[in-house]
């Protein structure tokens, strides 16, 4: 790699750290965050919806840095870096420096990434481990090295205990495998099974605690994402969302990348008994397809059978696709003349970063056409104002209780206000009670709580919390204000003697 190459990419990931900083300085962490950071202060080897990973990665870094938001922050910064480097040590491994970093340059106009980073979810964590995993696998059958094959199978157990859709991976490998006549001789040795076992043996404490736990949460993915819903109720929000969530122009590229690399990795034979034979030179190519395309078919199957979809699945097929797309981009690029290259560059790339912007400059000065009922940068505001009026009603109404719980409807409320009340008081949640794996309601009794609420929530929160306290007394009342316009309003209960 040239020092120019070094220099750009050096300056993509200051201005992406620099970029994100300076708006987060200016939100809260959102509610999911503020959840999986209640699940770092119980650990535990599973929990309702995911594996444990996230909760031990949070409590490394507010170990370090404390349990701020820049702690958080810091975490999620430090996945999306690591994505950037891993990415572009994968696409340069196959296509050369410039495909690399064109690689990066594509995966910072994406709105799912650019913006995304924001906020440290457990895909950011996941697609870490899924682009080593990638590599080190690729490595192992470009050098024929089993070090490498056994070392994928590490990073895959990692993955696993990140999010379970890491079984994807594995999948699509041995997908390739069956494929490439290059490669299928992989599948009469032990090299790609013990990397697979190897996986599931650093996965094993997440069975075992499911085994214990009636298989909570292998249960909840697998009726969350396959099943409930009408047939083909949801393919076309998924579909229609990656135009949102890569850009107008760069999903149909995604698309238009993996045709291509199916296309230059198949040549017609000579002898009509073969058929459509893999070329051997083109196997990385092949490898990059399907475990790009394997994926989202595979989301995009289970959009059509569920009730429900996340615009975010395909995040593991675009990041892998992502390398392609890269290459794609500089073979077009350099049979261009100057003008077509600044009109292809600007229709794909300037939409994504014209969202990204715009979003950006929102959270910092909200322009007042957006409704309150579709600004998602609500989610990361005011926490802090209601932590900190928790705190006090804590110290005013139940300055004697050593042991204090934050009670609301929505696991998200009592989470941010568990973050951001200093004396960080244990969250429970109504809703999915069965989250709370961390205590029992029984536990309350040990001490008193104070219950936050949304407004229009307050009557439900009081008829559940009056089924477990016998007192339930309303407080204090407050309106969270951005720009002098009421964006939340909230309600504080005291809750004593538990039934």
């Amino acid at each position: 790699m040239n020092k120019k190459t070094l220099i750009y990419l050096i300056l993509i990931i200051v201005f992406h750290l620099s970029f994100w900083f300076a708006i987060s300085s200016n939100l809260t962490i959102h509610p999911d965050e503020a959840d999986h950071w209640v699940w770092s202060q119980h650990l535990s080897w599973g929990y309702f919806e995911h594996p444990p990973m996230i909760a031990f990665v949070i409590r490394l870094f507010t170990n370090i840095f404390g349990d701020k938001w820049y702690a958080i922050e810091l975490c999620s910064q430090s996945m999306s870096i690591l994505t950037i480097i891993f990415l572009f040590i994968l696409s340069k491994e196959l296509f050369g420096a410039e495909a690399a970093l064109v690689s990066v340059i594509i995966t910072e106009s994406m709105p799912l990434f650019f913006i995304g980073s924001t906020i440290l979810t457990i895909d950011n964590i996941m697609i870490v481990f899924w682009i080593m995993t990638t590599y080190l696998f690729l490595k192992g059958l470009k050098e024929d090295k089993k070090g490498f094959l056994l070392l994928s199978g590490v990073t895959f157990g990692l993955g696993l205990m990140s999010k379970y859709t890491m079984i994807l991976l594995p999948a699509s490998i041995f997908l390739y495998l069956v494929v490439s006549p290059h490669h299928r001789v992989l599948l009469k040795r032990k090299e790609p099974y013990l990397s697979f076992l190897i996986g599931l043996i650093i996965f094993s404490p997440v069975i075992f605690w499911n085994a214990q736990n009636d298989w909570l949460s292998f249960k909840y993915q697998f009726t969350k994402g396959l099943t409930g819903g009408e047939k083909g109720g949801q393919l076309f929000f998924f579909i229609g969302s990656q135009f949102v969530i890569l850009g107008p122009t760069m999903f149909p590229f995604f698309l238009y990348s993996l045709y291509k690399g199916f296309r230059d990795s198949w040549l017609k034979s000579s002898d009509p008994s073969t058929g459509w034979v893999p070329r051997n030179l083109q196997s990385s190519i092949l490898y990059l397809s399907i475990l790009a395309s394997f994926p989202f078919f595979f989301f995009a199957f289970a959009s059509f059978r569920s009730k429900y979809t996340d615009v975010g699945w395909s995040d593991v097929a675009l990041i892998v696709g992502i390398v392609f797309m890269g290459k794609v981009f500089i073979d077009i690029y350099r049979e261009m003349g100057i003008r077509k290259k600044i009109i292809i560059s600007s229709a794909l790339f300037m939409p994504g970063f014209l969202l990204s912007g715009f979003l950006a400059v929102h959270s910092i000065k909200p322009f007042p056409f957006i409704p309150k009922n579709v600004d998602k940068s609500l989610e990361m505001f005011g926490w802090d104002e209601i932590g900190a009026e928790a705190e006090k009603a804590f110290n005013k109404y139940l300055p004697d209780e050593k042991r204090r719980y934050i009670i609301s409807k929505e696991y998200q409320m009592a989470g941010s206000l568990s973050f951001y009340a200093p004396s960080h008081p244990i969250p429970y949640s109504f809703n999915k009670s069965f989250r709370n794996i961390w205590m029992k309601v029984e536990d309350i009794g040990k001490g008193s709580a104070l219950m936050v609420c949304a407004e229009k929530d307050g009557n439900e929160c009081v008829e559940s919390a009056g089924k477990i306290f016998n007192e339930v007394k309303e407080v204090e009342r407050m309106d969270v204000r951005r720009r002098g316009e009421v964006v939340r309003s909230v309600k504080f209960y005291v809750c004593r003697e538990i039934k």
